[in-house]
């Protein structure tokens, strides 16, 4: 007979949020000691928007600034290229490998649909991607035309029109091979060029080893998940998933939170026991990984304020966090050496709440060298 299943384990929702904010290094007793600590327990930091990349670096260190991520993607301490859900983010360099190794099997590209789509057939592919390593292995960023037009000068014109003109289509494949990346470009030029070169060393990763690790460091930021809500965020089957979360073994149990029920990591739970609500609210900015990284983001945000947070056209607000929950959102706007910032909360907040989100405020402005000022707008919920 088979053995019976063993029952999951609860957490309390309260102390999962508080332990989450320390993983996620936004409790001021977890703040981190460097911009690649950042990106490497969080997998990553997605940086379609810069701005909003580099407001949640600075707010996970102490005294940090928005500059601090433009500075480590200078020194070459920061890769940017594209990962999971074919998105761009902000890699440790020296972690690169790993990502790449990983999200170099979500290959899909590799399908008849995507080239009668697209035009192009799998052999025509392979020779540009080829292509696109070879020319950038010699260490000379390119912009998307200079890249396009020697492309073109090898592979003819439809490529070079297909590389010119598209929004990444036939530069992830290459990324994702490990021979494409994001160059520190000068004001808003981006250039490319090859991670191994850029970063100046390299190493080759297992892939199947690489998908556990960043599986297992997605259970230590995020968790609890389930396997779907895990498959959401890195942008594939499930299929695809399922074989590497089960290579953890019992390093992975199951666990009841409220009326949620989840995967989670053994050796964390007696962090998440041990784990009490934080001092006062925390401001995360736009995109920032936690919003985006969890799977189900009404795990932390009301039901009915859901939309408020992952609005149209993919964009994600700002949001006043509470005890490790979604209690507001909030905007901002520089006026001199000020940062006008405009909080609209879920519930009304009390006069000491609003103090404390006020100093809350203070570390958003610090970060981008500004005085605060707060004011509040609409109260969503009465």
């Amino acid at each position: 007979m088979p053995r019976p299943k063993p029952a999951a384990i609860a957490l309390e929702p309260a102390q999962v949020a508080a332990w989450r904010l320390e993983r996620q290094h936004l409790a001021p007793s977890a703040v981190a000691t460097s911009v690649e600590a950042v990106a490497t327990d969080l997998i990553g930091v997605q940086a379609q928007v810069l701005s909003a990349a580099a407001l949640a670096f600075a707010i996970r260190l102490r005294d940090g600034r928005v500059t601090d991520a433009t500075t480590a993607q200078a020194e070459r301490r920061l890769v940017r290229g594209w990962g999971m859900r074919g998105t761009l983010h902000l890699w440790a360099a020296d972690d690169y490998p790993v990502v790449v190794a990983a999200v170099g099997r979500r290959e899909t590209w590799r399908r008849p649909v995507w080239f009668r789509y697209f035009g192009v057939t799998e052999a025509e592919m392979e020779r540009l991607i080829e292509t696109i390593g070879e020319i950038l292995g010699d260490g000379r960023p390119r912009t998307r035309a200079e890249l396009a037009e020697e492309v073109g000068a090898r592979l003819g014109q439809k490529q070079r029109e297909n590389l010119g003109g598209s929004w990444g289509t036939y530069l992830k494949p290459a990324a994702m091979r490990g021979l494409l990346c994001q160059a520190a470009g000068e004001g808003n030029t981006v250039t490319f060029t090859r991670p191994d070169v850029w970063i100046g060393r390299w190493r080759d990763v297992d892939p199947d080893e690489a998908l556990a690790t960043l599986l297992r460091r997605y259970l230590r930021a995020y968790g609890p998940s389930t396997i779907n809500e895990v498959g959401r965020w890195w942008g594939d089957r499930t299929s695809a998933i399922k074989p590497a979360l089960a290579s953890l073994g019992d390093e992975v149990v199951e666990v009841d939170v409220g009326a949620n029920r989840g995967l989670f990591l053994r050796d964390e739970l007696a962090a998440v026991q041990a784990a009490r609500p934080s001092s006062g609210p925390v401001l995360i900015g736009p995109f920032d990984p936690l919003t985006v990284g969890l799977g189900r983001r009404d795990w932390f945000i009301p039901a009915p304020h859901l939309t408020r947070v992952s609005r149209t056209a993919g964009w994600i607000s700002p949001v006043v966090l509470i005890d490790g929950r979604a209690a507001g959102i909030w905007d901002s706007k520089r006026a001199g050496e000020r940062l006008a910032i405009t909080v609209e909360m879920f519930e009304r907040a009390s006069a000491a709440g609003r103090k404390a989100i006020a100093a809350a405020a203070e570390r958003i402005a610090a970060a981008h060298g500004l005085q605060p000022s707060v004011a509040y707008g609409r109260v969503f919920g009465g």
